[in-house]
């Protein structure tokens, strides 16, 4: 592009003998049309014209195809206006007079450079599109694992129960309770309430390992026995703690059963000593204990077993867990109490999701 008709010409002439396909165009005007409705690889233009300069030229070509590559000619010896051309975008600023062996060596530069920066964009594109797939591939296993980690926990609960129909949906109903208590402690933590909601659903796995003769036994233990049952805490924490996504949940399995004052098992930690899960599952353990019949006596009531747990604050339970448990509602609790399993817990997207 240039409005000397001759030079155009030359030009034109020489690199169509090159085997390169070109057209011409004497303004800026006639130019940007070409350049629209064309698909070109290379503009060269001079600087100075009537009407828009080649350094607007160049610019608009850049907003018209992206990749175009730049060759800006003029017939002024001013390094500030070569500069101004490259923040324009040109590959190279050639002077007149020039020899055409020069322009070519700068034609053949400028598109090489194009060629290698288009195949470093596809290269980039094909990247990103293997990239994408291999996301999908990996979030496609990391859900099958995580259905896979659900069906194990599936598995085990069902298993308890049907070792201990007494207690029948008492580890679900305690995991509502217990992330209930933790929301009325103003906790938000993932992690915390992940390991909350899987330790309490866990919590009694260990009752696997006790005999049945214990397990099941009409009215009170021997004390014998009852060292036997307190084992359970032991054998859970063995069979929780080995698997990764449920190492903090194995804290609650072998804590759940210390008390505030240190009379607990089966380590005796006292106050908070004890990790914080245990400390929010015990209260919601106990209540539901509490409004359940057993075969050695009769369920209380949900406001006794309320009362109960205000009497117990302090010496069994912590006083902060007590205090947001009573903050419940006494109707809520009714309705966790009437619960004999609670599917939501297998049902909610973020129980599944923040499992591995």
């Amino acid at each position: 592009m240039d409005d000397d008709r001759e030079i155009s010409q030359v030009l034109r002439e020489f690199l169509y003998g090159e085997g390169y396909e070109v057209e011409v165009a004497t303004s800026a005007e006639e130019g940007e049309g070409k350049l629209k409705r064309g698909k070109f690889s290379l503009l060269i233009t001079d600087i100075r014209m009537g009407g828009k300069s080649g350094l607007e030229l160049a610019r608009s070509a850049k907003e018209i195809s992206p990749h175009i590559e730049v060759i800006v000619i003029s017939a002024i010896k001013d390094i500030n206006m070569a500069i101004e051309a490259m923040k324009a975008g040109a590959f190279s600023y050639l002077l007149k007079p020039f020899y055409l062996e020069e322009v070519l060596s700068n034609v053949k530069n400028a598109l090489e450079r194009r060629r290698l920066r288009l195949q470093n964009i596809e290269y980039r594109q094909h990247l990103e599109m293997l990239v994408e797939e291999r996301t999908k591939k990996l979030k496609y296993a990391l859900q099958a694992l995580r259905n896979s980690y659900l069906e194990i926990l599936k598995v085990l609960v069902a298993t308890l129960d049907a070792r201990d129909v007494e207690t029948e949906g008492h580890s679900e109903r305690v995991v509502d309770l217990s992330l209930k208590i933790a929301e009325k402690m103003g906790i938000t933590d993932r992690d915390f309430l992940r390991d909350l909601r899987l330790g309490a659903l866990l919590h009694d796995i260990g009752k696997i390992g006790v005999p049945d003769r214990i397990l099941r036994k009409e009215g009170k233990l021997t004390p014998q026995e009852w060292e036997i049952m307190k084992e359970h805490v032991l054998i859970g924490y063995k069979i929780v703690s080995t698997v990764d996504f449920l190492k903090g949940a194995s804290e609650i399995v072998l804590y759940h059963h210390e008390r505030w004052d240190g009379k607990g098992y089966p380590r005796g930690l006292k106050g908070e000593e004890i990790p914080l899960g245990a400390r929010i599952f015990a209260v919601a353990d106990a209540f539901d204990a509490m409004i359940k019949d057993r075969i050695y006596r009769k369920a209380m009531t949900v406001e006794e077993a309320r009362e109960e747990i205000r009497r117990n604050s302090g010496s069994q339970f912590d006083p902060r867990v007590v205090e947001a448990f009573l903050s419940i509602p006494p109707q809520t609790m009714v309705d966790f109490g009437a619960r004999t399993s609670s599917r939501s817990i297998w049902d909610v997207p973020e129980f599944i999701l923040d499992m591995a």
